[in-house]
């Protein structure tokens, strides 16, 4: 009763707004139009659930001095390479395992391996129910949530560390056979085209292990975006609302507001397509649910993006909360995307993510998708005839800034010396990522900005990659 009384209390006024607003990250699909448009096959749960459950970039280490991060896994497919190894390794029953320290796993970094970094910590038992493991070893109760994979590449046999929970564990297994990761590694290597980056530990007398880039040639790529809601036709309109409640359109009601938005209305349903660029879709819970199952969420939210907009290459989970609404138990899942291959930051405040869905076992009940679209009009074309400033440069140009930054939560001791406070500041660094930012501002022909993302303590901070300005921060 209290879902049907705030459906109808929601668009009898016709004055919704937006039903949900959080921190997040966005996707740019290549063929949406096309998508909702076309009859397409449906793509598998789990297929992508395993798609979904990605890393957001990861490290090689070729040895003590040279190392690369890579944020595009079509570039080198290391990570698709790699399942086949992950798989063997959860399901063996030869594995032995056992912790080690901070330290040791650090010094593993020298050695040739690649580490796979999740944007957040993922459950190993989900990870190995997306590989359709029937019947995982004892690594997913000893390690419950891993934020990190090494892979060891090097000679002799392999092994592998798992880190999660403020905790590390290695794991070896003579049976696992590596040698085509191996040869791989070692092919990138062998063609030297990768930008070097150096820890902040080693370079910059720090105590912090965040890898920054010292020295590049790189051009970022020109990217421009619109707003695919607003170049939807009535027929394209018309057409996902039919996809969305899998009836025709005669049997859906439809409003269209003064601002250009349309809601469509069938039964306890709602999808609105609003002119910010937003798609929200609500369907009210039909009984409570009093207890959570977060692969059966996260099961239902693949099957119901694979057969509603579709499942884009490089979107993947970036976060999962547990939410609590009118007594129901359930999840809210937010996923991310990359334009050719790099992550997007949004700037506007009302609708800053891609794609955001509140499910409640099996049953979506909030869906929300942010539109924008790579337009390709100048897909060779460089953001600028020069190379970009690298993440070292950034932190140098803007020391007084994040100096500022953490002194709003923070202070230093008294009598602290310049570069002390300066250290200080580099210590509470947790991430540094190439990114594009979206400025929001414009529904056609928006230019997305090239930026180094520096997230200090739980504040992110965007730079332009090619003058070193602050284009974006949140906290």
């Amino acid at each position: 009763m209290k879902e049907k009384l705030k459906t109808f209390l929601l668009f009898s006024l016709v004055s919704i707004s937006i039903l949900i607003t959080q921190k997040l990250w966005m996707k740019l699909p290549t063929d949406f139009l096309k998508t909702i448009t076309e009859d397409r096959p449906v793509v598998s749960t789990s297929y992508a659930i395993s798609d979904m459950i990605a890393p957001n970039k990861y490290l090689l280490n070729f040895d003590q001095e040279n190392h690369t991060l890579v944020y595009d896994d079509s570039k080198y497919g290391l990570w698709s390479a790699s399942k086949t190894n992950l798989k063997q390794m959860f399901e063996s029953k030869t594995v032995e395992f056992k912790d080690i320290s901070y330290e040791d796993y650090i010094d593993f970094e020298n050695d040739k391996s690649v580490i796979f970094y999740f944007p957040e910590e993922i459950s190993s038992y989900i990870l190995a129910k997306a590989w359709n493991i029937k019947k995982a070893n004892d690594i997913v109760d000893t390690i419950p949530s891993i934020s990190s994979i090494y892979i060891y590449l090097g000679k002799g046999e392999p092994f592998f560390v798992l880190t999660g929970m403020d905790k590390r564990i290695i794991i070896r297994d003579v049976n696992i056979d590596t040698e085509l990761l191996k040869a791989e590694i070692n092919i990138i290597e062998s063609e030297k085209e990768y930008p070097n980056y150096y820890s902040m530990r080693e370079r910059l007398d720090t105590d912090n292990d965040t890898y920054v880039l010292f020295k590049t040639n790189n051009l970022l790529p020109k990217v421009t975006v619109t707003n695919e809601i607003a170049i939807m036709d009535e027929t394209q309109k018309n057409n996902l609302a039919k996809r969305f409640f899998n009836k025709e359109i005669g049997f859906i009601r439809e409003i269209v507001e003064a601002n250009g938005s349309t809601i469509y209305i069938y039964d306890q349903k709602v999808l609105k397509l609003n002119s910010n660029g937003t798609l929200e879709y609500f369907h009210g819970l039909e009984e409570p649910v009093k207890e959570r199952n977060f692969y059966q969420s996260l099961s239902a939210a693949a099957d119901f993006i694979s057969q509603k907009t579709g499942v884009q290459k490089g979107m993947y989970l970036s976060k999962s909360e547990e939410i609590e609404i009118d007594g129901n138990d359930g999840y809210r899942l937010s996923f991310k995307y990359r334009v050719r291959g790099i992550p997007v930051i949004l700037g506007n405040l009302q609708v800053d993510e891609y794609i955001q869905l509140d499910v409640f076992k099996d049953h979506i009940r909030n869906y929300k998708q942010y539109v924008r679209k790579d337009m390709s009009l100048t897909p060779n074309t460089a953001i600028e005839n020069r190379p970009m400033l690298t993440s070292y440069d950034i932190l140098d140009l803007n020391s007084e800034t994040l100096k500022n930054r953490y002194l709003m939560n923070n202070s230093f001791e008294q009598g602290m010396e310049e570069a002390a406070q300066i250290k200080t500041v580099l210590n509470s660094i947790k991430d540094i990522t190439l990114a594009y930012y979206d400025p929001c501002l414009k529904d056609k022909e928006e230019r997305l900005i090239g930026v180094w993302a520096i997230r200090l303590q739980d504040r992110i901070l965007a730079f332009d990659a090619y003058t070193g300005s602050l284009v974006y921060e949140d906290n």
